[in-house]
């Protein structure tokens, strides 16, 4: 069923991952890796709640536009964390694609908030690995600068409102994160 799923999850993101790479030949593209914090959260495990530390995170994205101020792409969120009071470890990985919408302000800064949709798996130290689906925000803001390049900061939360594994259920509401990092585009 998981392998199912992840097929057709796969497929989308693919179909997604394309229209924005041919749209990207003949309009405006943007790619950009961020780094920052992991704020604390908490994970559900089987009913039981578990806080969290917080952790860092390392992002990218590829963004095309499609249509005047809307834009599709990939998407790359790799973050650590760990349960509070505890030296276990876990690492998330969500593979998926965004919509974005882009509104600019005077001087060419750039708002653009979006939803994420992802297929994402964590692994740990002492858990099998754990699989779901992350819907998140996204919230950039691009300062740009003269070459077509940009500054670029983000507001975001991660989710898994369905995932776990074969021997429990693991989901959590939204953990935000703060990024700031480096746009290249064209």
């Amino acid at each position: 069923m998981r392998k199912g799923m992840l097929t057709i999850f796969t497929l989308v993101i693919f179909l997604i991952l394309m229209t924005s790479l041919s749209q990207a030949q003949s309009q405006s593209w943007n790619f950009n890796i961020k780094g920052g914090l992991l704020l604390p959260g908490t994970v559900t495990i089987e009913g039981f709640d578990v806080d969290t530390d917080m952790g860092w995170i390392v992002n990218t994205a590829f963004d095309a536009l499609i249509v005047e101020k809307l834009s599709m792409g990939g998407y790359l969120f790799y973050a650590g964390t760990s349960p509070e009071e505890s030296d276990e470890s876990a690492n998330i990985l969500a593979i998926g694609g965004t919509i974005k919408a882009r509104f600019t302000l005077q001087g060419g800064t750039q708002i653009r908030p979006g939803v994420i949709l992802a297929y994402q798996m964590v692994s740990g130290d002492v858990f099998d690995d754990v699989s779901g689906l992350d819907v998140g925000f996204t919230g950039e803001v691009a300062f740009p600068l003269k070459n077509k390049n940009a500054i670029v900061a983000e507001i975001g939360f991660t989710t898994q409102p369905a995932g776990g594994n074969a021997d429990a259920d693991v989901t959590w509401s939204p953990i935000f994160y703060l990024t700031l990092g480096y746009e290249f585009g064209g």
